[in-house]
């Protein structure tokens, strides 16, 4: 799992310490006094900040958001399987957020819609059918996994459909495929110039000015967003790899933004090193990813 999702891990791990924090003053200030960075989730930085979610008070250094889980989860179903089917990463997802299952952290909207709905179905309970058109990070797991098992965007989409079938994620699964092709050859700033026009028609105008503006706050304010719905997280994605000059920068400059920045930084991560190396001390600090 060394090229796309350990890089990928390696940075969720990295800001797991303020990930929700959306008080970006906050953390502006709280960077003059400390790094941002490999910090356990401390409850006084989340009460002292103006809007903020304290939602893994039992994380270590070196932890994951579970959406980090879920890609470690997916990854180790995946990689002795090709044949891994939407069923079988159902019933995974299922049996790790179930009441009593195996997962036992934090558990986002689109897992507990999922096991309700399986639920209600096994004990035949007449309650309206949940849509399954959920717009978080989430549909990027299956997407970094067949990355890495050199499975292909189809299948990504095939097992995305479980917690959503808006075809945005597929459309964004094709800019990041070409983005991935000619990074290589042309850098990455000339890349996403030429890979932003593939993404969904309705997200051009932000996709073109995460380019065009140099102040991250005032184009989230205008054009994007800190939360982890891809209409905010991916503009400002593209933001900051188009920003910065480095897998260490970009992952530095993407935790003072606050928000979803663990979620966000897992695609950062995976794209930014393909160009530029992961500092080692941050290896070591995750030390039980590597082992996986």
């Amino acid at each position: 799992m060394n090229k796309y999702l350990l890089p990928g891990l390696v940075a969720n791990a990295a800001t797991l310490g303020i990930h929700w924090i959306y008080d970006y003053q906050y953390l502006a200030a709280l960077e003059k006094k400390q790094s941002l960075l490999f910090m356990r989730q401390e409850k006084h930085h989340f009460e002292n900040s103006k809007n903020s979610f304290y939602s893994y008070p039992n994380s270590q250094i070196g932890d994951v958001t579970v959406q980090g889980d879920i890609l470690i989860w997916l990854y180790q179903a995946m990689k002795d399987n090709p044949d891994f089917s939407m069923k079988d990463y159902s019933k995974l997802l299922y049996q790790q957020f179930k009441p009593g299952g195996n997962y036992t952290g934090y558990v986002e909207s689109y897992a507990k819609k999922h096991v309700i709905s399986i639920l209600a179905k096994s004990l035949n309970l007449d309650i309206p059918e949940i849509d399954v058109m959920d717009d978080h990070l989430v549909g990027f797991v299956p997407y970094l996994v067949c990355k890495e098992l050199d499975l292909g965007r189809e299948k990504a989409w095939e097992l995305t459909n479980v917690y959503s079938q808006d075809k945005d994620y597929y459309q964004y699964f094709k800019m990041f495929d070409e983005l991935f092709v000619l990074l290589p050859k042309l850098g990455l700033k000339k890349a996403i110039e030429q890979v932003i026009q593939i993404g969904p028609e309705k997200y051009q105008t932000a996709l073109k000015k995460a380019i065009e503006m140099d102040d991250a706050n005032n184009f989230i304010e205008q054009y994007s967003g800190r939360a982890c719905a891809i209409k905010f997280s991916i503009p400002l994605i593209i933001h900051i790899l188009y920003h910065t000059s480095s897998y260490q920068e970009a992952v530095t400059y993407n935790a003072v933004l606050g928000g979803a920045v663990s979620d966000r930084n897992t695609m950062i991560g995976a794209i930014f090193a393909q160009v530029s190396k992961i500092p080692e001390d941050w290896l070591a600090k995750v030390s039980k990813l590597t082992k996986l």
